[in-house]
């Protein structure tokens, strides 16, 4: 879920894979592939729900290690796309 981030661009993207490949040896090659990136969090979710991803060990606060903020714009975004996916969040908020 691009969400607006720079990151998560094409053009960020395909940036980072040509920069990766100039320092790499010409007989080797990366290709990044975004496969989660034009999914919206309530999707992606679903999906790592349905393939029995841990996430509760995953982690998308920017403003604290120790328990989620909640508040951050990485935090809505997460909380919401449990809530849109009708699953709560198992990681500890601060709010």
């Amino acid at each position: 879920d691009g969400s607006g981030y720079p990151d998560c661009t094409d053009e960020f993207i395909q940036k980072a894979q040509e920069f990766i490949n100039e320092g790499t040896s010409k007989n080797f090659k990366v290709c990044i592939k975004t496969p989660l990136v034009r999914l919206n969090k309530a999707k992606i979710v679903e999906l790592a729900l349905k393939e029995n991803v841990p996430l509760e060990l995953t982690w998308s606060c920017y403003e604290s290690e120790d328990e989620a903020c909640g508040e951050c714009d990485s935090c809505l975004l997460r909380l919401r796309g449990f809530e849109k996916a009708g699953f709560k969040d198992k990681i500890k908020y601060k709010s």
